[in-house]
């Protein structure tokens, strides 16, 4: 993802958050939504991945998901 990527999803009210896991054994991956009432964000998947760029990827199908442009 690029930083218009980025910037695009968040007008849509969606955030990714990859953050690395103790000991190097991997990276986990979080999409988040935001609430329409509160304007909290809410979690809505998390996976682990050995690499940042991975989480990435899979990050872009799940936010597609949640948007409705596509099924799994």
């Amino acid at each position: 993802m690029d930083a218009r990527q980025i910037d695009f999803w968040i007008t849509q009210g969606v955030w990714v958050q990859v953050s690395p896991l103790a000991h190097n054994t991997g990276w986990v991956c979080g999409v988040y939504k935001q609430g329409k009432k509160t304007g909290n964000w809410v979690t809505e998947y998390t996976q682990i991945f050995d690499h940042p760029s991975k989480c990435y990827d899979w990050a872009a199908e799940r936010i597609l998901e949640i948007r409705g442009l596509q099924k799994t």
